[in-house]
């Protein structure tokens, strides 16, 4: 029997009686372990920002390959300046042009690995991207076996990770 433990009789039957103590115990116990439980559970079920901003890029690539110019521009932040002069609304005409003009996309990426800071992130990956116009294949981006390297740093925006750049290292000094 436990120390201050007591036994009660009642309509002929007899139980155990503890303390207000064991109740407050096991409560305790309960919150300690949801508190425990409750962040390892979330780790484990919420994507990581590097998950997330996979998924950005390859859900970017259906939406192109689609030619769907709202999928391609919704991870764009409003922000988006690069160091080639576009602007979020000039880039925008710019995929929409592009869109009218060619028939079919097909994109590879490769190689891809990404850096995340607290509100910035840099994504860096090879691309190739042909078009087929009219019948006739060519290469927007990259070429046979020889991938561009390309660059995208991102933001985190209201809990979302946003493009506010996009740069070729390999076509630095080379207009478009």
């Amino acid at each position: 029997m436990i120390k201050n433990e007591r036994i009660s009789y009642r309509g002929g039957r007899t139980f155990k009686v503890r303390p207000p103590f064991f109740n407050k115990m096991k409560k305790l116990i309960a919150v300690i372990t949801i508190v425990i439980a409750l962040p390892v559970i979330l780790y484990m079920v919420l994507p990581s920002d590097r998950k997330r901003i996979r998924n950005l890029i390859y859900e970017g690539r259906e939406a192109a390959m689609r030619k769907d110019l709202d999928g391609v521009m919704s991870p764009v932040s409003y922000n988006y300046r690069d160091r080639y002069g576009f602007s979020y609304l000039y880039l925008k005409e710019t995929f929409k042009s592009l869109f009218e003009r060619v028939d079919s996309f097909e994109i590879e990426i490769s190689s891809l690995r990404i850096k995340v800071d607290e509100k910035k992130a840099e994504a860096r990956f090879n691309l190739t991207v042909r078009t087929i116009t009219d019948g006739r294949e060519s290469y927007l981006l990259g070429s046979e076996g020889f991938p561009d390297s390309v660059v995208l740093t991102l933001e985190k925006e209201r809990l979302k990770w946003k493009v506010v750049e996009a740069w070729v290292p390999t076509r630095e000094g080379t207009g478009f």
